[in-house]
């Protein structure tokens, strides 16, 4: 005596190699996020070398300094506990909860890879080149009081704000899948609040200047941009309209 299975697993290798079909990284796309990453983290190299050498002693690096100083002046105790919070928000254990709980959510409602991996790669792109550039850099971080240690030393640029605004992507995603303006500006105002309030966290802390906070933000934005880009939906080709006329007349001979 025979007996059917209980469970017909078609189905299910149906749906695997659906979701298979659907990966968007190939060769091109590898090559291209490589060229992306070894571009992203020349430019800022660049752009620190010229902060720690012939800028140092201008007024850009002065007021940097002016700046921290001026952030500890003002420090009180309840700033102190706001500062842990907004800190928080791009902490390495944050970010990462944070993108894998949203990829994976996408990836079982879309039943795709690109928007998960969107969101994903443009962290790691960000994360990369930010770990290269503060390596090469190895600007000292403000000499002043700070309230938090850090197992990087160097201060450029700065890799929480750079990981904040790698949360944009999040909005690329968004803007992808909806028009509905009440879900774009939602998603915009986060994706705007959350870096301003890192970097005014991370500085008032007296762990980055105002120059390491502005190019963690164009680094990341950098990262998300290059990111979408490779990714992006490809257009599909639209149908040609029949050809009339002459056809039209030698189809009703």
């Amino acid at each position: 005596m025979t007996h059917e299975p209980l469970v017909d697993d078609r189905s299910s290798k149906n749906h695997t190699s659906r979701l298979r079909d659907t990966w968007p990284i190939h060769k091109r796309e590898v090559l291209q996020l490589v060229g992306a990453y070894v571009l992203i983290t020349g430019v800022f190299v660049g752009l620190g070398a010229l902060i720690t050498g012939p800028l140092d002693g201008t007024s850009i690096v002065n007021n940097d300094q002016r700046l921290a100083r001026s952030f500890v002046d003002h420090r009180t105790p309840s700033w102190n506990d706001a500062s842990v919070i907004g800190s928080a928000l791009a902490e390495t254990s944050v970010k990462v909860l944070v993108t894998a709980i949203i990829a994976i959510a996408l990836l079982i409602t879309l039943k795709r890879w690109r928007e998960p991996l969107v969101i994903a790669v443009a962290l790691i792109m960000e994360a990369s080149a930010f770990i290269t550039v503060t390596f090469v850099v190895g600007r000292n971080r403000p000499d002043v009081p700070r309230l938090d240690t850090s197992p990087v030393g160097s201060s450029f640029p700065s890799g929480h704000v750079a990981a904040a605004v790698a949360y944009t992507a999040i909005a690329v995603v968004v803007f992808w899948l909806t028009r509905n303006l009440i879900a774009r500006v939602a998603v915009t105002i986060l994706c705007v609040a959350i870096p301003v309030i890192v970097a005014l966290s991370r500085m008032y802390r007296g762990m980055h200047y105002l120059t390491d906070v502005t190019c963690g933000a164009l680094l990341g934005l950098c990262a998300v941009v290059v990111t979408a880009l490779i990714l992006r939906p490809q257009q599909q080709p639209q149908p040609q309209p029949q050809q009339s006329g002459v056809a039209d007349d030698v189809r009703a001979d």
